[in-house]
């Protein structure tokens, strides 16, 4: 008993360090439907992370019509970019975890913890993989945009764990991007329509996905790229 309980303790202080060296005050779900939120909202967050840090790299200045909305915009998306990384995980948590685990039999027991976030987290990384396999993946920030406002706006889903999401109009950020749309056509293709196309269908998955336990299993959780 003593020693199980060791081995607990372990395993807590090893949660917490990896939680603390993706965010400070995590908050996790403890219902399978909240799990899916959760999923959503570190897809939002790794997406959200990666775009900032291109366009950093980059040295551009992002743009969506008039300098107004253009602000308002990604004002909106940097303030949601900080929220999320205090309460949520990204996906370089559940990589590491998934890589801590093959070598490491505590690393494995906190694995199968988080396995249903990482299985509703891989059912909509799979969608954007095989969607963008053979076409670059414009405007990420737009994709973080729609699915939100799908899951929030259009599926009514439960965000009282996250507050902050109930101060963003998502229908007023979208409206600005197809109010714009002509400003990112490529080769005639009218990407704004694409990406409400394939946010549509990521929820869809999402919804549809179904954890089930299997004591056998361990997330193959994509590696970024």
């Amino acid at each position: 008993m003593l020693r199980n309980l060791a081995i607990d303790e372990n395993i807590k202080k090893i949660q917490e360090d990896e939680v603390n060296n993706y965010c400070t005050h995590r908050v996790k779900p403890t219902m399978l439907s909240g799990v899916k939120t959760e999923a959503l909202l570190v897809f939002a967050r790794t997406a959200l992370e990666r775009y900032f840090v291109h366009i950093d790299e980059m040295k551009y200045s992002p743009e969506v019509g008039s300098k107004e909305d253009t602000d308002l915009v990604y004002k909106t998306l940097s303030d949601l970019k900080n929220n999320l990384q205090k309460y949520v995980v990204n996906a370089d948590y559940l990589i590491n975890l998934v890589q801590g685990a093959k070598i490491n039999a505590q690393m494995k027991k906190l694995a199968k913890h988080e396995e249903p976030l990482m299985y509703y987290y891989d059912s909509m990384a799979h969608k954007v993989s095989t969607h963008f396999m053979n076409k670059p993946a414009y405007i990420p920030e737009f994709l973080v945009i729609c699915v939100l406002s799908h899951w929030i706006v259009e599926e009514e889903k439960c965000i009282a764990l996250y507050p902050f999401l109930q101060d963003i109009d998502f229908e007023e950020l979208i409206y600005i991007f197809e109010s714009n749309r002509k400003n990112f056509k490529k080769d005639d293709e009218d990407i704004i329509s694409d990406i409400l196309n394939v946010s549509a269908e990521i929820i869809e998955k999402l919804k549809n996905a179904k954890y089930k336990v299997n004591k056998e299993r361990v997330s193959k959780t994509r590696k970024k790229k």
